[in-house]
């Protein structure tokens, strides 16, 4: 039997959960396996419409779990609740179709114990796919930590004046990279310790509905009116002198132009669709010299970047033809070629 908890533990777990029966026990069992007794779990039920309700019911004789339940108002509303019910110093965020590996909990506090200062530990994340795991190995640095909250443990204070936007996808753009600049001595533990399921339909990153990306470029914009308006307030060290006087244009080319505009259109078997998608993606830049090709030649190759250099430009027709007619073009040459030789061979005979 667990110990029960004390009214301040060290961690505070936050358990978003909506319409997630096939999963929510591994995520929960995952929790509760951890030796790791100084701890609340707190499971906000979004409004689940199956039998996730009734499964979270099961574990609740673990004096640690409690469960909150409240019509459904998605994903930031739910970490919300949580994050207005916590008592720990630390918040670790957790989805209900994802689960920890069994000792996050005392990696974490280990790591705590070793950088005492720290405000933000970042560690790695295994995408799921079915019995398949890629690991993801991150690290406490602006570019190379990912933006989900659900990699990071968070000083509880971060979240003063701080919650996730709710009405938007990309939530976790639009405050996280906020949170990771205003926290002191963010940490590195270098261990894979969350698994993220990709292979749910329901998935921000399965989705083929072209209207969500366009909250991309919103989620960016408002994330750095934050971390501007905490300079201005003196909450955040000046940026400049802490990622490079580019920071803001490196921030909008890797957060919006790169994933919405060269990745994402790539996902649009439609011509005239793409451009049209290419075309308002774009126009949601406030200032195209901020796409950096130098930045997508290093990641991609020299014709990435020359199609960038392109979209800078607003020459967003030739970029396209650059980017996506050609290939098609080589594939159909390529088709064209095998065709003839075939038959050339079967001529023969």
């Amino acid at each position: 039997m667990a110990e029960p908890v004390t009214n301040h533990p060290r961690f505070s777990i936050l358990v978003a959960a909506y319409n997630v029966e096939e999963w929510i026990d591994d995520c929960l069992r995952s929790l509760l396996i951890d030796e790791m007794r100084d701890c609340e779990i707190i499971v906000v039920n979004d409004g689940s419409t199956d039998n996730t309700r009734a499964r979270i019911g099961a574990y609740l004789h673990d004096p640690r779990l409690t469960v909150i339940d409240q019509p459904n108002g998605g994903l930031s509303a739910a970490r919300n609740t949580g994050i207005e019910r916590a008592r720990g110093a630390y918040i670790l965020f957790v989805d209900g179709d994802d689960w920890l590996e069994p000792d996050t909990l005392t990696r974490l506090n280990a790591t705590l114990e070793e950088n005492p200062a720290a405000d933000l530990v970042v560690f790695g994340f295994y995408e799921v796919y079915g019995d398949f795991r890629q690991p993801n190995h991150c690290s406490a640095d602006l570019w190379k930590m990912t933006n989900s909250a659900c990699n990071k443990l968070f000083s509880r204070r971060l979240f003063d004046g701080a919650r996730f936007d709710r009405g938007i996808w990309y939530e976790d753009l639009a405050l996280v990279p906020y949170l990771f600049v205003r926290a002191n001595a963010p940490a590195t533990l270098d261990a894979v310790l969350y698994n993220y399921r990709r292979d749910r339909d329901a998935s921000i990153m399965n989705s083929t509905d072209s209207k969500r990306i366009y909250d991309l470029p919103v989620a960016a914009y408002r994330c750095l009116a934050r971390i501007h308006e905490g300079e201005a307030s003196g909450r955040i060290a000046p940026m400049k002198s802490r990622f490079g006087q580019d920071w803001e244009a490196r921030f909008l080319t890797v957060e919006i132009f790169i994933p919405g505009v060269l990745h994402r259109a790539r996902r649009i078997s439609d011509r005239k669709t793409r451009q049209q998608y290419i075309a308002r993606m774009m126009s949601e830049f406030a200032d195209h010299d901020s796409i950096r090709a130098d930045i997508v030649r290093r990641q991609y190759g020299y014709k990435m970047a020359a199609g960038s250099l392109l979209y800078r430009h607003g020459h967003n027709r030739l970029a396209h033809w650059l980017l996506h007619d050609t290939g098609a073009f080589k594939r159909w040459a390529i088709d064209r070629f095998s065709g003839f030789r075939s038959r050339r061979r079967a001529g023969t005979h």
